[in-house]
């Protein structure tokens, strides 16, 4: 059996993916705190009725715009490499996603968090290219018997997000101008490694 798209669903995520683009263009630009509903309507040429089909609120948007743009970076930026160790396959995974969220800066990583926590959206997608990435790592070290737990398949899941999403918030809370100096990718490549028995 095959699953056909018609061009009405087509053309539908087309739309979807138009706002999430001119949305996460306008928070690089001006932060998300000064751009509005408007802005994001005006930037792409829809209405606001076209904006509030695909998203609820400004919050739901901000969260998805920043996914949807780690996506891109991830699939544009990592390659899954199955020849190398699993501990490497999962640090080189959250060092590119880490890299996305430099490139698109501190700001708009804080309100990405704020906006998830206050709308409650479950960004665990199958399909996503970070999650796909993560979910087949995981998956098969398991299989392997790599890891030095014995959590289960979700519970190693949430553990590398609660990893990753710590280093993260401390990152874009962190002031630059102390005279700490802070190797985030060290704590990434530490964090990750203590997971696995090698």
């Amino acid at each position: 059996m095959s699953i056909n798209i018609t061009s009405q669903e087509q053309k539908s995520a087309q739309t979807r993916q138009i706002i999430l683009d001119s949305a996460i263009e306008l928070f690089k630009k001006y932060g998300v705190n000064k751009v509005t509903i408007d802005d994001i309507c005006n930037n792409c040429e829809l209405t606001k009725g076209s904006f509030y089909y695909y998203f609820p609120s400004k919050d739901y948007i901000v969260t998805m715009s920043v996914n949807s743009g780690l996506d891109k970076y991830i699939a544009e930026n990592y390659f899954y490499d199955v020849k190398l160790p699993f501990k490497e396959q999962l640090i080189s995974l959250n060092f590119c996603a880490f890299n996305y969220f430099k490139k698109i800066g501190k700001e708009i990583t804080r309100a990405s968090y704020v906006s998830q926590v206050n709308s409650s959206i479950d960004v665990r997608v199958k399909g996503r290219s970070y999650v796909d990435n993560l979910t087949s790592i995981i998956e098969n070290a398991l299989i392997k018997n790599a890891f030095s737990t014995t959590m289960n398949f979700n519970e190693t899941y949430i553990h590398c997000i609660a990893v990753f999403t710590g280093i993260l918030m401390k990152w874009c809370t962190y002031d630059d101008n102390s005279n700490d100096s802070i190797d985030w990718t060290k704590m990434i490549k530490e964090q990750f490694g203590i997971m696995f028995k090698d």
